[in-house]
């Protein structure tokens, strides 16, 4: 080419500066000239098409989610359900006091579902999420492969919506289960992290039918303990569900407790706690009256190579290896000093411990949300009240006929409990609230079951007379604390259910005299000489103060004791 066009120099003129030709010398130099310019623009044309085309399949890739994931640290989500949004708040939530950003991986079943979600993503809804999109076969371990399984913090296999019947959503969490255990290197995987005490969090999440519990928990079992954590609708959610029905309060006070947003209970080892030397010892009693801005709540440690909790062991002592459990909002600002409160004068003798049962009129509109075992925290003749006062009508117009609403009032029930689907719920709550305006000395208190956060948001705005209980909230933050902290489910397990330790109300002027609430150290000194653990207080509202040290318009006092049952 040189021969013909002169030198490299000119050669690259003519390729470059259309008004080099201007200085052309030979006829040969302006055709191979004009020849090296068309090959070039060919050439380029071609290598600009090929990687047109590449970056197209990219795109295409990353839109429809089969690209791997190659980091590392993160936390995998598999199939898709209404709760997933709300669980990712509390894991935004999370990031955020942490000042890390959490990479999750959202692994679906099929293409749609991805792009369904990616139309709906708010990247501004959660800005401390680096969220990935993935799709795959979700029954070939290759799958979870490509997704770096192995790298993962954990694992969230959710009850997905798009089977016809629980059964069938069901079967195939048993099927992703039965996959996973059964690759050898995984299950050796996560016994490893197991045995380092590091365990990777993996969760599934079922419906509330009892045997798709037992095989999930007989598939990954361990001789330390499950692998997985199992939660069903059944389970903790149901427990506290049905406590609601029957007191407001307790389902406050785990919608609190459930969320990063507020006090969260911690395991904390006690060598970390600054300017308290060695614990080891100590009674729990000594212990709990020693910290503020925070309640402590019982021991933790392993024995025999299993995990164990102590929850109000007034009786014992803090062992060598063992850790404390503390309700705090803040962890980082746990205060300890040792004190030492004199009680000669303070009336121990006055105060009295509340019902073992409740005693409610209820009355119950619907069946979205099955009863539980509300059995167990009213008594006998509450029961029989329930059963006659539990409404379910086929057709739908009966639930808000004059007639049947005239009845509610007159019966003066104690708690009426909406329990409808969310359009119907949030129909006949506008209708009771406005009836309700016109009896000023009615004391019923609704409360309505919703799944929809902006229909509870809604209701709330128009009226302040219902109370709203949001079954998918509650259980998309019970979900999200166990995938940081997998032993919290005994934990809860116990609070929601009545063995064992639970929360109790106690009534001021009935089973607490008003006098003795002046000072909130001396308050949890008498609490705990009846083996009571100081909570919060409840106002007139029933809204929650925790560690509250004004009580003012304190109705209630919250306490965690443990029970005779």
């Amino acid at each position: 080419m040189s021969f013909v066009l002169g030198d490299l120099a000119m050669s690259y003129r003519l390729f470059a500066d259309p008004s080099s030709y201007a200085y052309i010398e030979t006829d040969n130099q302006l055709i191979f000239g004009l020849f090296q310019v068309l090959f070039g623009l060919v050439l380029f044309s071609f290598i600009i098409s090929v990687l047109s085309a590449a970056l197209v399949e990219l795109i295409e890739k990353i839109k429809s989610g089969t690209l791997a994931y190659n980091k590392k640290g993160h936390i995998l989500f598999v199939n898709y359900n209404i709760k997933l949004p709300m669980i990712l708040d509390e894991f935004d939530i999370k990031s955020s006091q942490t000042k890390k950003t959490q990479n999750v991986v959202l692994l679906f079943p099929d293409s749609e579902t991805v792009a369904n979600f990616r139309a709906e993503l708010d990247k501004d809804r959660w800005p401390n999420l680096d969220i990935f999109l993935r799709q795959g076969d979700l029954l070939s371990f290759h799958t979870y492969l490509r997704q770096g399984i192995f790298k993962a913090l954990g694992l969230v296999i959710l009850h997905s919506d798009q089977f016809k019947s629980p059964l069938e959503s069901d079967n195939f969490n048993l099927k992703l289960l039965t996959l996973l255990v059964s690759n050898l290197k995984f299950l050796k995987h996560l016994q490893d992290r197991q045995r380092q005490k590091q365990p990777m969090k993996c969760l599934v999440e079922l419906s509330v039918n009892p045997e798709s519990k037992v095989i999930a928990q007989n598939l990954t079992s361990n001789e330390s303990g499950n692998l997985f954590a199992v939660t069903t609708p059944g389970d903790v959610i149901g427990s506290v569900m049905s406590r609601a029905m029957v007191d407001i309060v307790y389902y406050k006070i785990f919608f609190e407790t459930l969320s990063f947003a507020g006090p969260t209970i911690h395991f904390v080892d006690p060598k970390q706690i600054k300017n308290a030397g060695d614990l080891v010892g100590k009674s729990f009693q000594e212990l709990l009256l020693s910290f503020s801005g925070a309640s402590l709540i019982g021991f933790s440690g392993v024995e025999n190579g299993k995990f164990h909790i102590q929850l109000c062991p007034f009786e014992s002592k803090l062992k060598q290896g063992e850790w404390l459990i503390i309700l705090a909002e803040n962890i980082k600002a746990l205060k300890f000093k040792s004190v030492q409160i004199d009680l000669s004068n303070t009336p121990i003798h006055t105060l009295k411990s509340p019902e073992e049962y409740d005693s409610r009129k209820i009355c119950v509109i619907g069946e979205q949300w099955p009863l539980g075992n509300i059995e167990e925290f009213i008594d006998e003749k509450s029961i029989t009240s329930l059963s006659k006062s539990h409404f379910i009508f086929e057709n739908e117009k009966e639930y808000f006929q004059k007639e049947f609403h005239k009845t509610l009032f007159e019966e003066k029930y104690d708690n009426i409990v909406i329990n409808l689907s969310d359009e119907l719920g949030f129909r006949l709550s506008l209708i009771l609230s406005q009836l309700m305006q016109n009896r000023e000395k009615l004391q019923t208190k609704f409360i309505t079951v919703l799944g929809d956060p902006t229909t509870e948001q809604l209701l709330n705005a128009y009226s302040s007379e219902i109370n709203t209980v949001l079954s998918h909230k509650l259980a998309a933050r019970y979900i999200a604390q166990l995938a940081f902290q997998k032993n919290l489910e005994g934990l809860f397990t116990e609070l929601a259910f009545a063995e064992g330790s639970e929360f109790n109300l106690l009534e001021v002027g009935t089973h607490i005299p008003s006098e003795v609430l002046q000072n909130a150290d001396q308050l949890k000194a008498l609490l705990s000489q009846n083996s009571l653990i100081y909570v919060g207080m409840v106002d007139k509202e029933k809204n929650i103060n925790l560690y509250t040290s004004n009580f003012k318009n304190a109705k209630e006092i919250l306490v965690l004791s443990r029970g005779d049952r």
